[in-house]
């Protein structure tokens, strides 16, 4: 009888590879679904620093920054 592998879990594969860092403050960026009214939609890379909210598109551009209202 043939035995099963474990499950490979894939969050010990990604670690820290799926971060960025920031332009502006070089603190750490997350990937974030924004929507919006008035500008494009889709995913971004935001900045954690809350003083900072910049934002850089998935393929690299920046998009200025996140205005809260």
């Amino acid at each position: 009888m043939a035995t099963k592998k474990p499950a490979k879990i894939a969050s010990a594969k990604k670690g820290k590879g799926w971060v960025r860092t920031c332009p502006a403050c070089n603190s750490d960026m997350a990937m974030a679904k924004i929507l919006r009214v008035e500008a494009s939609s889709g995913m971004f890379w935001l900045c954690s620093n809350a003083s900072c909210n910049t934002l850089v598109t998935s393929a690299g551009a920046n998009a200025g920054v996140l205005d809260l209202k």
